[in-house]
């Protein structure tokens, strides 16, 4: 039995939890979960500024363990902004000294594919942006998971064929054998919570610095799918 209700209580562990976990090094537990949740983030952000899947991948790991290493040594205060900003600093850095390394290489000749925005592209607010759609992209995944419990499976799968795949409504039905009027009326009720979960999640993911700050600018662009 599925049911409904106005907002779910969160599964998901908080980021500052997680935080606290970090503080032990022998807190594997709290490790794996920081890694599972912020890896693929930076892989993602990785590829689209060029790197191949190997290399964001190691830029990944490097960077987190970057991350838990100054954390531990007091240097993330949330007065100094949102946990999701002082981890892209620390992910561009590693990145950009990734790529310098690489260009230093008399052996290495860069693929085609690994040539990419940061190349090309100074502006601070470009990489921001893709840094901030990659989060976005994984706070609205998050938010589908613990939605999951509370629907028909058939639901959410005409949900994600329909409004995350861009499958026609007519092809989904015969698919699934569904009615039209079915697929509009869940695509509605899975929007209006994915809105309402969304500001939660993306204060579980990043709990925002004290005095609040600037929102990204995919932020601004980067909203849930539209009902229609």
């Amino acid at each position: 039995m599925h049911h409904e209700t106005d907002l779910p209580t969160l599964a998901t562990v908080t980021s500052t939890t997680l935080l606290e976990g970090l503080r032990d090094p022998a807190n594997q537990t709290a490790w794996r979960a920081w890694v599972g949740r912020y890896r693929p983030v930076i892989v993602g952000y990785g590829r689209r500024v060029g790197l191949g899947r190997e290399d964001a991948e190691d830029v990944a790991q490097a960077a987190l363990l970057a991350f838990s290493t100054a954390y531990r040594a007091g240097e993330y205060a949330r007065e100094r902004g949102p946990l999701r900003g002082w981890l892209f600093g620390i992910v561009k850095n590693h990145v950009r000294s990734f790529r310098r390394r690489r260009a230093r290489s008399p052996a290495h000749a860069p693929a085609q594919a690994e040539t990419g925005v940061i190349d090309g592209v100074e502006a601070e607010n470009e990489l921001e942006a893709v840094w901030g759609q990659e989060w976005r992209d994984a706070v609205l995944r998050q938010c589908f998971e613990e939605l999951r419990p509370a629907f028909e499976p058939k639901t959410l799968q005409a949900f994600e064929l329909v409004a995350l795949q861009g499958r026609s409504v007519e092809e989904v039905c015969r698919e699934l054998g569904v009615t039209p009027d079915s697929i509009y009326s869940g695509k509605r009720r899975i929007l209006r919570r994915l809105r309402a979960l969304l500001p939660l999640m993306e204060a579980v993911w990043s709990p925002p610095g004290r005095g609040g700050g600037r929102r990204h600018a995919a932020e601004e662009r980067r909203e849930v799918p539209r009902e229609g």
